[in-house]
């Protein structure tokens, strides 16, 4: 299982920031989740380009994006995942568990936590594993009438609804072009083709 996770978590990194025209193209469907409520389950296809144990970094590659993604220990080792080897990758987004100022210099970036144990996405239509993660990306704005982020991360532009009220507050200090952490919760699956 230790195996098998170490590749659904590298390979769904690649999803963790999928973006609009420009970026990698991702197809979606409407499912309701305990908690969360109607939420897109987004499928992205990716290849493997290259993969980094010593350092436990992978590069993903959607026609010509490219991004880096950092895989955390608890997945155990990157043996398994070879150059080339293409997936299907599933992911569903939560809810926004966070948003602060990253600090001056950061670059967009994907860092996952531990697997957490979250029973809002528990009646997903595969067997998903949930963890949190925390996206760098470029702040562009947060609109307070609709309660919608709009930021750039490493695959591209992409917007999120916050409903938590600090979270909101949070986002209204920040200004064009600074450099944010938003944390968020997410459940993924993928199966290699």
């Amino acid at each position: 299982m230790l195996k098998h996770l170490s590749v659904f978590l590298a390979l769904s990194l690649a999803a963790g920031v999928a973006g609009c025209a420009t970026s990698p193209t991702v197809t979606s469907q409407t499912v309701i989740v305990a908690g969360v409520g109607p939420v897109e389950v987004e499928q992205l296809n990716v290849e493997i380009v290259d993969v980094e144990p010593a350092e436990r970094m992978v590069r993903v590659r959607q026609g010509r994006n490219t991004w880096r993604v950092a895989v955390p220990e608890v997945f155990g080792n990157l043996q398994n995942i070879n150059s080339g080897d293409r997936v299907e990758i599933r992911r569903v987004e939560g809810a926004v568990l966070g948003a602060r100022r990253a600090r001056k210099g950061t670059q967009p970036s994907i860092v996952y936590a531990e697997t957490v144990s979250d029973p809002s996405f528990q009646n997903l239509p595969d067997k998903y594993v949930v963890r949190s993660l925390t996206l760098t990306a470029r702040f562009e704005n947060f609109d307070a009438a609709t309660r919608v982020v709009n930021y750039v991360g490493p695959a591209g532009p992409r917007t999120h609804t916050v409903s938590d009220p600090a979270i909101q507050n949070d986002l209204r200090r920040l200004k064009r072009g600074d450099m944010v952490e938003l944390t968020f919760a997410e459940a993924f699956y993928f199966q290699k083709y």
